[in-house]
């Protein structure tokens, strides 16, 4: 239920963020726009970000520290969403901050008119280290209500290099940097699903696009997002099957919207879908151990486990890279030989 004086709900699911917790806190304090709370969930963690939520409970009545069992960023979204009481509901990560003007950009234009945008989006400044990149996802603001005024968005969804500058870090799929109008989220049923651990983001920016009868982008970068977790990131957490479940559903999304009529969409799933399934490989490679003989098991056992989806694949489709790619997927000699680059780089030195 929407309370009149709170006009966003800042939904942040939080899993052991104390290291960056307060600085995603104080940024929310020094906002200008005031009329908001913070719904702070709690997924279970196991270090001391609900304490570090509590002292921010004692200083602002704005802010509120939400519990529940772990059950994963989708879940601690989804909680968010049914504690919100504001006309608009954003989201923040817990290692991202934003700038004193965030909210107050993002609702100014959400309210500019009569006419209410279901979203409103912005993008972010990128931030590794002391490095900071402000990006652009698309080359100027727009207003999207037709299939073919959305296309952009559903294209950089598929492939987030499109319509961005070299040296992106992230696209437009993203929860956060935006403000979802509460009452076409509820009118949607619109949710994260919990069952993912991977893409659920798009998957609900797909739902979200595609239901949406005005869309707003604006291209401001009042949004931090840090990327250097990111960048260190391993492929230890990439597992074989991890995208399995999230593919079928973003397919079988983009089948009922009627997306994959477009030429342009169904190359640019296609090669998205090799790419996810080249990471697959490049996982199995990187977790065997470091000889030859294992990591060449690793890649073969990999390669025939895929052989039903990537059947699938239509490889006319591929962009040129991801041809090469998909060779490695379903030919033998290709697979020992991209194995073997993937080998030597890793481990010879």
């Amino acid at each position: 239920m929407t309370d009149p004086s709170v006009k966003v709900s800042v939904v942040i699911p939080i899993y052991n963020q104390e290291h960056y917790l307060r600085a995603c806190l104080d940024s929310l304090l020094k906002q200008t726009f005031t009329s908001f709370e913070v719904l702070a969930v709690n997924d279970g963690s196991t270090d001391a970000s609900a304490a570090i939520v509590q002292e921010y409970e004692r200083r602002d009545p704005r802010f509120h520290l939400i519990d529940k069992p772990n059950g994963g960023v989708s879940s601690a979204r989804n909680t968010g969403i049914a504690h919100a009481c504001g006309q608009w509901i954003g989201f923040i990560d817990p290692d991202d901050y934003v700038a004193a003007d965030y909210l107050q950009v993002l609702y100014d234009a959400a309210t500019s008119s009569d006419d209410l945008p279901d979203i409103v989006m912005s993008t972010c400044i990128a931030c590794d280290g002391a490095s900071k990149n402000r990006q652009h996802f698309f080359p100027e603001p727009f207003t999207a209500c037709t299939p073919r005024e959305k296309k952009p968005l559903y294209h950089q969804l598929l492939d987030g290099s499109f319509q961005q500058s070299k040296g992106f870090v992230t696209a437009i799929g993203v929860p956060w940097g935006k403000l979802y109008l509460h009452s076409f989220i509820t009118a949607n049923n619109l949710h994260f699903d919990s069952q993912l651990t991977r893409m659920e983001d798009n998957l609900f920016n797909i739902q979200a696009f595609h239901d949406a009868r005005r869309i707003m982008y604006l291209d401001y970068a009042g949004y931090y997002y840090r990327v250097s977790d990111l960048l260190s990131h391993t492929y230890s957490g990439i597992l074989q099957g991890t995208y399995h479940h999230a593919i079928n559903e973003c397919g079988s999304l983009l089948e009922a919207y009627g997306l994959l009529d477009d030429e342009d969409l169904y190359r640019a799933w296609n090669t998205e879908q090799v790419n996810l399934y080249f990471q697959e490989l490049k996982s199995a490679i990187a977790q065997a151990p470091p000889r030859w003989g294992s990591v060449h098991r690793a890649a073969v056992q990999c390669r025939r486990a895929l052989e039903g989806r990537m059947r699938r694949i239509d490889n006319h489709a591929l962009a040129r890279g991801a041809r090469i790619q998909y060779a490695a997927l379903t030919n033998p000699m290709v697979n020992s030989a991209v194995t073997g680059i993937l080998w030597l780089k890793r481990y010879v030195h």
